[in-house]
């Protein structure tokens, strides 16, 4: 069996989608399975697996219809240091996106950028070639960008036996009602087709598997990721209490980390009790840095590889989830489920989950027993604090989130199951 992912973004296991299919695909129940990657952002793959990249930029594209040649940059997992002398270019795109995210014409940039992939020019003997070479019997990719995603599906239905296997993570189709209009009707359209055609259609939660089943008429299967359990959990407590937060602080999750900060000011007031580390590679204002970071007490720190975090996490004695309790992020984020949970409680820490009631995330957290969950900002001071005066409760929930972790969310059994769903497929 031969393996095709389609991404923007490359497989980092420090990005979500990166960590997300490593944790799917990585390791020895796949060595006799062949893995092959097509992605567009400007970026260096790092992780544990042996892959067949082809990378093509829009930029890129767009150079090659002047040069009459568009051409993908094609290497492995051997030969990643082909893509160090490109560092400049990767920090480049990377600021332009920032900025792209803030400015007022992003609209128009965006629907040029979406029409360079529309136009399907790329797909040329170059990608042909790739695919050829690779001859993929399933393309798995999220549920996202189908500007990219559905020219591909089309390209491999009409010419391979390629099954097309999609992971919905986000609630992207009814995300693009909020878009303007004429970039609405496209991406609907096309994100349509997509769900259509695919023989195989994940989601990251119940909610959002029932959502897209009532949507698309079609059956949905829950997808989650697998624990590491590879590390028990610590049979003492650090002091101070050590807490971690490592992910992302987009939608609207930098508020609720602000509100949690001034917790703890309030709670180490007279003695320290607990420290918070935030690890992430949101780039941050000004302002919010001088939120987070708080002296003896709270600090922002970069993102770190992946089995870093891992080791990180495991040492600490609370590792974090948040969202935004902001009703437009709310509705962004209510069916969805962070792939960052199962890195909680995969860690042998006490696990707290801090956002609003009824989206999935916290509902799937207040259903694992010995997690903290707190459904109320005004409540963050007074539950952290009831939580650190009983460091023998820490203990016992420690373990029974653990054990919840074998039971649920193994990651042998995650992949064996997967693995036989996708056999089946072909």
């Amino acid at each position: 069996m031969n393996i095709l992912f389609v991404s923007q973004s490359a497989l980092d296991k420090k990005k979500s989608f990166g960590n997300t299919i490593c944790n799917w695909f990585e390791g020895k129940e796949w060595k006799d399975v062949g893995f092959s990657h097509f992605y567009v952002r400007k970026q260096k793959p790092d992780n544990n697996m042996n892959v067949n990249y082809y990378n093509l930029p829009a930029t890129e594209i767009v150079r090659g219809i002047f040069k009459l040649n568009i051409k993908g940059l094609t290497f492995n997992s051997g030969n990643c240091k082909v893509l160090d002398e490109r560092k400049e270019a990767f920090e480049n795109e990377k600021n332009q996106i920032d900025k792209l995210h803030d400015g007022k014409n992003h609209n128009i940039i965006y629907f040029f950028h979406e029409l360079v992939w529309m136009s399907k020019l790329w797909i040329n003997k170059s990608l042909k070639n790739f695919i050829n070479k690779n001859s993929p019997d399933i393309i798995f990719t999220f549920a996202t960008s189908p500007y990219i995603i559905w020219p591909l599906i089309k390209y491999l239905r009409k010419h391979t036996n390629c099954k097309v296997v999609l992971f919905i993570a986000d609630n992207v189709y009814e995300s693009y009602d909020d878009f303007v209009w004429y970039r609405k009707l496209y991406l609907k359209k096309y994100f349509a087709k997509c769900i259509k055609y695919a023989d195989k259609l994940y989601a990251v939660s119940n909610e959002m598997a029932q959502l897209y089943e009532k949507l698309f008429k079609k059956d949905v299967s829950v997808l989650y990721k697998g624990c590491d359990l590879s590390v028990a959990p610590k049979n003492s407590n650090n002091f101070p209490l050590h807490m971690v937060y490592a992910g992302n602080l987009l939608w609207g999750r930098d508020e609720t980390l602000a509100k949690i900060v001034k917790a703890l000011k309030i709670i180490n007031s007279d003695s320290l009790k607990i420290v918070l580390d935030i690890y992430t590679g949101t780039a941050i204002s000004d302002t919010l840095k001088s939120k987070l970071n708080v002296k003896g007490i709270s600090r922002v720190l970069s993102a770190k590889p992946y089995e870093e975090i891992k080791k990180i996490i495991n040492s600490a004695d609370i590792s974090l989830h948040v969202e935004s309790f902001d009703m437009e992020q709310i509705k962004l984020v209510k069916q969805s489920f962070s792939t960052k949970i199962i890195d909680c409680l995969q860690s042998g820490t006490q696990v707290i989950g801090i956002g609003p009631k009824k989206i999935a995330s916290v509902e799937y957290l207040r259903k694992i027993d010995g997690v903290l969950v707190i459904d109320e900002l005004n409540d963050i001071t007074q539950k952290l604090t009831e939580l650190i005066k009983d460091t023998d409760k820490i203990m016992i929930n420690k373990k029974k989130i653990f054990e919840c972790a074998k039971k649920k969310h193994d990651i042998n059994i995650v992949q064996k199951e997967l693995k036989k769903e996708l056999y089946n497929l072909l």
